[in-house]
Formats: C-alpha cells, structure tokens, sequence
C-alpha cells in the first residue's frame, strides 16, 4: 500500500498505510491539524490590552503567552483532550514541547505526525523515551494534563478542571497565558 497525501494550508503532508489503515480516523486527524494551524497563527492579536495613564506614566496591561512549556501526558488522557490543550496553547502563542509515558494510540500517532509536519520545531515538538526526553525549550513552563485537569508549576498552583470536557477555547487559551503589565514613562520629554 502506498503513502497517502493530505493539504494542510500551504503544505503536502505524507501519512504512510503503516500509521493506521482507518480513512476517516486520517480525515478526522487532518481536520484537527488544520484547526491547530489556524489558531497557531491566530496568536495574541485579538487578546484585549487596556492602557491607562496616571502621574506621567502609561500602564499597559493584557495576556501574554507563557513561552515555553512542556505538556507532560499522563497515559489515561485521550487524543481528544490532549489535541484540545495542545491547541489551545498554541492559540495563546506559546511553544509546546509534549512529553509521552507512552506510545500513543494511532489516531493520536496521525495527529501528532501531522503537527510535527505543518508546524516548526520551534513552536511544536514531541518529547519521550525514543527521542531521550531532551527539552530544548529554556527554563518551560511544565503543565501536567490528565483526562479531567491540568496542573501549572508555577506558584502559586493553578489547576485547570474540566471533568465534563465542556469547557470553552477561550478558557483554555486563557489558561495558558498569563497577565503582563507594561509601564512607560509618559510626558513631552520621557526619554
């Protein structure tokens, strides 16, 4: 059997038979792929700022993305959920290095596969046993992701639960990024 070929955007992405035989698991997982390229470039842009000035000084406050972060899987999470926090981080313009205790089932094997082939090593990588759990990202942001939570390291704890999946995109995008306030002296002469 020979290699089948997928558009995502601009690119000829190769699914090999080997990967899973099911067309439409392949139709489904390019579907999602395409999703995940759209909001990956949709970043930061429509994310509200709200500036204010007081005492010569303009304050500029809004989301901004974590940076770099690892999603660390747990082996109960399904394709499902990991595709839903993997996107939704990227749409808030982080790069996501993923870590796997496990090989992943062939339909996630296809999504991954996928994302690897339409998105930069820079914003996208898969982390496990086989590539020697080397992290590239500088000092990660490390969210732990199990089938109903996702767990931040930073202080103090900050728990994502979604027991019911019911969740919106923008509350997970939300989750991901963090709050950033900016100040500028202002006035005629502020440099």
């Amino acid at each position: 059997m020979r290699n089948s070929f997928v558009v995502i955007g601009d690119r000829l992405v190769t699914v090999s038979p080997q990967t899973t035989t099911d067309l439409g698991r392949i139709a489904d997982c390019t579907g999602i792929a395409e999703q995940f390229y759209r909001a990956a470039e949709c970043q930061q842009n429509t994310r509200p700022a709200f500036v204010t000035m007081a005492a010569g000084e303009v304050t500029i406050s809004g989301a901004s993305p974590l940076g770099s972060t690892m999603i660390v899987c747990a082996p109960t999470c399904s394709t499902a959920v990991v595709a839903k926090h993997v996107a939704a981080c990227l749409t808030a313009g982080n790069t996501v290095e993923l870590a796997l205790f496990e090989s992943p089932c062939a339909l996630l094997l296809v999504l991954l596969l996928i994302l690897e082939d339409v998105l930069p090593e820079s914003r996208f990588r898969v982390v496990s046993e086989r590539t020697g759990w080397q992290i590239t990202g500088t000092n990660p942001t490390v969210i732990v992701l199990t089938e109903t939570d996702a767990f931040l390291n930073d202080e103090p704890r900050v728990r994502f639960r979604d027991p019911t999946s019911s969740s919106t995109t923008n509350e997970l995008v939300d989750f991901y990024t963090q709050s950033s306030t900016v100040r500028v002296p202002a006035g005629r002469d502020s440099r």
